[in-house]
């Protein structure tokens, strides 16, 4: 019997072209008006998209803010831009938070396969439904940054698009990597560190490494662990094992606090680093985004579970209807 039933690895093989389609859905669809701030509101992996555009629009000059919760912050008003975003369509903080946003008069972008949050929404940007929310990161990150371009809110090269389609063109690659990463990390528990820069790749790689492999992973950021987690490394065990995601943009000083902190680190536990690939920002994240999802896949493999089922979180969700 094979352990994939599903099988996620092609699905992860075909993520390159999944972002390519997502390129084209946002065609057409803007809002107008003065927009302040622009939140993203959903749960699990359909708010990791929110999470890469906040870092990805970091200097620019309007706030984003990812919500997990049913409400959404009380400064969001008629001046804001609310990307709902919920892959079944029935998540219920969503839909909770979007008629929240209703209600404050936001401008309101949904993005889901259907459910109740297309019905529910004026503007829809459908994606493709069959996938584990998780599996479609291109789907609801993508058409969130093709509104935002085509309302003149932010602009994105297509030399940076160009760029991030050729890195994750290369399959094999990240492919044969993220297999042999997988195999250091076996039988340990992950505890991922970036900049905080990109400390939402990161808790991607941990949220994928808990969902695909069923397995306890952690994540924390550069210079913030330093001013506390580094000190629980003085009794740390050895059954965790820790992965640096390094990027040749993090500031100079978190480069050498990284630096530092791996000495320290390898003195109790095993250190693993991770180089992000490419020149501008959108290649950087999703190379190292699109390894990460490798080495889930195969940390469950070489754990004898199939990697798509989620047991644990649908129970879960049918005891909240009963």
């Amino acid at each position: 019997m094979t352990l994939d039933g599903q099988n996620l690895l092609q699905v992860i093989k075909d993520f390159p072209k999944q972002c390519r389609e997502a390129l084209d859905l946002p065609r057409g669809i803007s809002v107008s008006g003065q927009v302040n701030n622009i939140v993203v509101t959903g749960m699990g992996g359909s708010a990791v998209g929110g999470d890469l555009l906040r870092i990805y629009l970091k200097d620019a000059n309007i706030p984003v803010y990812v919500n997990r919760d049913y409400k959404l912050p009380n400064f969001v008003n008629e001046n804001s831009l609310v990307f709902a975003v919920s892959y079944s369509g029935n998540t219920e903080e969503t839909l909770s938070s979007l008629n929240d946003a209703k209600e404050k008069n936001a401008k309101i972008i949904g993005i889901t396969s259907g459910g109740k949050l297309a019905d529910e929404c004026d503007k829809v940007i459908t994606i493709p439904s069959g996938l584990q929310p998780r599996a479609a990161l291109g789907y609801t990150f993508f058409p969130a940054l093709g509104v935002l371009h085509n309302s003149n809110i932010v602009r994105v090269k297509n030399e940076d698009l160009n760029e991030m389609l050729e890195i994750l063109k290369q399959t094999d690659k990240f492919n044969n990597q993220g297999e042999e990463l997988s195999k250091k990390l076996k039988e340990k528990i992950p505890i991922i560190y970036a900049s905080e820069a990109l400390g939402a790749i990161a808790f991607r790689w941990k949220t994928q490494i808990n969902e695909n492999a069923k397995m306890p992973a952690f994540y924390n950021v550069f210079s913030e662990m330093n001013h506390n987690e580094i000190a629980g490394y003085k009794s740390m065990d050895h059954k965790f094992i820790v992965v640096m995601i390094r990027d040749k943009n993090d500031n100079n000083r978190i480069k050498k606090r990284m630096d530092i902190c791996k000495e320290i680190m390898e003195e109790h536990v095993e250190v693993e680093e991770v180089q992000t690939q490419g020149e501008s920002l959108l290649a950087r994240m999703f190379s190292t985004i699109y390894l990460g999802d490798f080495v889930s896949y195969y940390m469950a493999l070489g754990n004898r579970v199939d990697p798509s089922p989620v047991e644990i979180i649908e129970s879960m969700k049918k005891k909240l209807v009963e």
